[in-house]
């Protein structure tokens, strides 16, 4: 518990010393403007937008799941949004996908099912990511072509690729198992290879792979548009191929577990790369602030069923 105190503590830490540089070099008032003059209906659009791409994560998580059992669409949804919730307000403690998979073998008493889907789920989104930005880069290299960031994409596009050849490639997976077990892995060798054996019964299931990739490509492209849209509402003018490759960066520097949600580091990545598109740093700043702002909010929802939950589950306790 002190342990987990500390690295909460540290993560707040870390997102609250970053945030303090990027606003001591900002201009305040501008900034305050610059939130203020934002179009409305542009808000609400990718507010709707948002909810749109998260009730298609549901949808892709129902997907995956049908191979080995049957849950409600309205059960998933609300396991997921309840997921969101603890990401955003309690990152740090208990992760969004720790909950969702304790909802999920709750209900189902399997696992190791419970921890593929979840693993399948992120997975698939982060796949589709990488595509997208594998396509956007065609186009769009000649906008960053002669700001060195080629080179993050290299290493982030060819390290996903690795991995999925490490997990989908079986005698690359033997081999890297067979290097854990001698460096004891403490008995964690063999659940990985229980889940890696439950992973590895998607392989056959093309039709499911191809609706949860649709699924991913509709998500992330959702999410990146919603950006693009809200930019705009903050008067951000450039054209959508910047979003479609800093969008993808941001994400994945956010996942990082060194801060609260992301919080600080999303931040930094979004003035540092949108200012070299020729955007202020107030409007970069404010972007990502509103969006992260726009998701807690939509995530309330899953705080209010978090408890809805737990007093249907006390109810239901009292009945019996």
């Amino acid at each position: 518990m002190i342990k987990k105190l500390f690295s909460a503590a540290l993560k707040a830490a870390v997102s609250l010393a970053i945030l303090y540089f990027l606003f001591r070099n900002i201009n305040t008032a501008a900034l305050w403007e610059t939130a203020a003059s934002v179009n409305r209906l542009s808000v609400a659009f990718a507010a709707l937008l948002f909810i749109a791409t998260q009730s298609v994560s549901t949808l892709r998580w129902s997907i995956i799941l049908k191979k080995d059992m049957e849950i409600s669409y309205a059960r998933l949804l609300s396991i997921y949004f309840i997921g969101m919730f603890f990401n955003n307000f309690l990152p740090t403690m208990v992760g969004g996908d720790l909950v969702k998979g304790y909802y999920l073998y709750r209900e189902s008493r399997r696992g190791d099912v419970s921890l593929a889907s979840i693993f399948m789920d992120r997975y698939a989104g982060f796949t589709a990511l990488m595509v997208i930005t594998l396509a956007a880069l065609i186009p769009g290299y000649r906008l960053i072509r002669d700001s060195g960031l080629p080179a993050f994409f290299v290493l982030l596009i060819g390290g996903f690729f690795l991995m999925s050849l490490v997990i989908w490639v079986s005698p690359l997976h033997s081999w890297v198992m067979r290097i854990l077990s001698r460096i004891h892995f403490y008995g964690i060798n063999g659940k990985i290879d229980t889940f890696y054996n439950v992973l590895m019964g998607y392989k056959s299931h093309y039709s499911i792979l191809a609706k949860i990739f649709c699924c991913s490509v509709f998500v992330q492209g959702g999410v990146i548009i919603g950006y693009y849209i809200l930019g705009r509402g903050l008067g951000m003018d450039i054209g959508i191929g910047y979003f479609f490759l800093f969008i993808p960066l941001t994400t994945v520097i956010s996942m990082l577990p060194v801060s609260m949600s992301g919080l600080g580091i999303r931040e930094g990545a979004f003035v540092f790369l949108f200012s070299r598109a020729g955007v202020s740093r107030e409007q970069a700043l404010t972007l990502s602030l509103m969006w992260f702002a726009m998701a807690a909010i939509v995530s309330i929802a899953g705080g209010v069923e978090y408890v809805r939950m737990g007093r249907a589950s006390k109810e239901g306790a009292a009945g019996s």
